[in-house]
């Protein structure tokens, strides 16, 4: 009898810790990244836009031309020239670029378009609207290079290669990014850049961007 019951308390105390970590886990998801809300002004966005239009206007002037762009300019720039793309997954886009080579991403979706492809659409069907209607954050952080161009009729892309991913601040495997989004909405992880620019590096902090000579 001792026995049975030192392994039902051992059980009782498995179950009360797998339900634990459950709870901790789904309150982890709801929760928004760290980095998210920076403020920017439309000034920082002004600002971005200068930057770039002087790496387009000085390419081909026979010597390369450097800008950096400001943690807060990306944001502004990104937030009204890409966040508001009909189909662009996020909204309330927000990035932090923490060290040399990489850049985090978050932005908000709702549930009902992360549960928008099978297996999870199945899922989707049992839950009641106002869930599917609220909006979880996706956190990425990728690395960030700039490939192609060897030859003249070879476009340059950005690429970003996945390497940790988070809904809220509960880190999921990163296999799991492509089983909830459909492969539409992924193409902005390659991202055909203009002729103009050289080279594009990401240092803490800021992005540096080159001309083409």
């Amino acid at each position: 009898m001792l026995r049975l019951g030192c392994f039902g308390c051992l059980t009782l105390l498995l179950l009360l810790g797998l339900v634990g970590a459950a709870a901790w886990g789904a309150y982890q998801m709801t929760r928004t990244p760290d980095f998210v809300g920076a403020p920017t002004t439309p000034a920082d966005g002004f600002r971005a836009q200068q930057k770039i239009f002087e790496i387009v206007r000085r390419a081909g002037s026979g010597r390369p031309h450097t800008v950096a762009l400001s943690e807060r300019e990306v944001n502004a720039f990104l937030s009204r020239h890409l966040g508001e793309t009909a189909d662009f997954p996020f909204r309330n886009l927000a990035v932090r670029l923490p060290d040399d080579g990489h850049g985090e991403i978050a932005g908000r979706m709702s549930v009902r378009q992360l549960l928008a492809t099978a297996p999870f659409s199945l899922l989707a069907s049992f839950l009641p609207t106002e869930w599917l209607d609220h909006g979880v954050w996706l956190a990425l952080r990728t690395r960030v290079t700039l490939e192609g161009g060897s030859g003249p009729r070879d476009r340059r892309q950005l690429r970003l290669d996945v390497e940790r991913v988070w809904l809220g601040r509960q880190r999921v495997p990163e296999v799991l990014l492509r089983l909830l989004l459909d492969p539409g909405a992924l193409r902005w992880l390659r991202t055909p850049m203009p002729s103009a620019i050289e080279g594009i590096r990401i240092e803490p902090g800021r992005l540096v961007i080159q001309s083409a000579p």
